[in-house]
Parts: C-alpha cells; structure tokens; sequence
C-alpha cells in the first residue's frame, strides 16, 4: 500500500473581468485555479503471491471529479 500527498502552490490563470473557466474555480477576481491532474507510476510484480491468511493482491482505478461549487464545498 503506498499513500501520496501533494500540498504547494496553486497554479494560476488570469481571467478578464466577468469571465469564468470551465475547468477550474474562481478564486479572487481576475484569478482561477485549472483543475488538473497528477499522474504517478509505479511497477506492480504481479508474480509475487499473498501469503496465506492475507488479502488478495488487487489494483484499484480512482477517477478524478471535480466538486461542484456551493456551500458545501469549503474550498469556494
């Protein structure tokens, strides 16, 4: 099992006044943050067996959504 974290600056884009980005969030007037994505990589050996008693080896896809904006999203 492996768990990545990201944390640092967020990438920028300039807006003209009134306009609005499809893909990414306004986040002061003139500015939006573009949703994007990280992609990491490792080398699974599918040969290696689980040892009795334990889980099964397994691979699990997590797809990216982007949250809708609103009260319930703390990151308006």
């Amino acid at each position: 099992e492996a768990e990545v974290k990201l944390t640092g600056i967020l990438s920028l884009g300039a807006l003209q006044p009134g306009d609005t980005r499809k893909h990414g969030t306004v986040i002061a007037p003139g500015l939006y943050a573009p949703v994007h994505q990280h992609f990491f990589v490792a080398r699974l050996d599918m040969a290696v067996d689980c040892k009795p008693g334990e889980a099964a080896n397994q691979v699990a896809e997590v797809d990216v959504k982007v949250e809708e904006t609103g009260p319930e999203n703390i990151h308006n």
